[in-house]
């Protein structure tokens, strides 16, 4: 099977029939199962719903935060295979809804962090939903980028690799200027992500630290901002991408309604810039 994920987009939502038709596959029978293995392939893909129709079994799946627990198959056929996948090299991919009969949600690559193998009841699997974590692209970007701050010193070299994982002086200045979720208002501080405005790889090392190159944000409207799914105007209302369908927009509750609670001057270049070269 010519089975690719490159036309396929973190985010948008896909019915069976046409990932069927996409990979070649004779009808979506084919790929009705949670888990689908396609021959001659490296990908593992983990068809996820969260409320199951009630004549099903009643598996336990859900995602919280960014990790998803799933249950596997009844007769473990496929358990040994996703211990292994990241020995085999193999990819596992998921697309995750939360009711029957409604499209699934492309959520990318995840890899597997925990799991509990069992005998009479399907085994438990824990794993991280690479797209909903920025940790691993953070320090990626941080060791990239190394050569930018060399020069200065070690307590400056710290604030900038913080600023990148939302930590730090950064975080705090982000608090102490907005006070709780740049959009909603939600005074958890424990549960909002510190969300650079002008991504960290492009800026330069004062923008990294620069308070007004921020946003205090709850973790869905993070990642779609990071994304490029969400941006702003310079008014502060929200613009959404159309790659972000209209069932994609319910899941990560999106509407025209959002906007940022307010725009600072200073926060207008780096919102032009995200405008410009982030948002698609």
């Amino acid at each position: 099977m010519n089975v690719s994920f490159k036309a396929i987009e973190f985010g948008q939502s896909y019915e069976r029939p046409f990932l069927a038709k996409l990979w070649g596959y004779q009808n979506y029978h084919a790929i009705s199962k949670g888990v689908v293995t396609p021959i001659k392939s490296k990908y593992i893909i983990l068809f996820v719903t969260k409320d199951k129709q009630d004549a099903l079994p009643q598996y336990n799946d859900y995602i919280d935060g960014n990790l998803l627990f799933w249950e596997g198959e009844e007769q473990h056929s496929s358990d040994n295979r996703i211990i292994e996948a990241k020995n085999n090299r193999d990819e596992v991919h998921l697309f995750y809804r939360d009711t029957h009969h409604s499209p699934f949600v492309y959520f990318g690559i995840i890899t597997l962090l925990d799991y509990q193998l069992r005998d009479i009841s399907p085994s438990e699997f824990i794993f991280q939903v690479e797209a909903l974590s920025s940790t691993i692209d953070a320090f990626s970007e941080v060791r990239e980028h190394a050569s930018e701050y060399k020069t200065l010193a070690k307590t400056e070299q710290d604030a900038i690799v913080k600023s990148r994982l939302g930590q730090g002086a950064f975080r705090y200045n982000l608090i102490r200027l907005w006070g709780s979720c740049s959009i909603t208002g939600l005074h958890n501080i424990t549960l909002l992500r510190a969300s650079h405005i002008k991504p960290w790889k492009a800026s330069t090392n004062p923008e990294r630290l620069d308070k007004y190159n921020g946003l205090l944000l709850i973790p869905n409207y993070d990642l779609l901002f990071d994304k490029g799914l969400i941006t702003f105007n310079t008014s502060g209302h929200v613009i959404i991408s159309e790659r972000l369908d209209l069932f994609g927009r319910r899941v990560f509750h999106i509407d025209e309604s959002l906007k940022l609670r307010r725009v600072f001057n200073e926060n207008k270049r780096f919102l032009d810039y995200h405008r410009s070269e982030v948002f698609r």
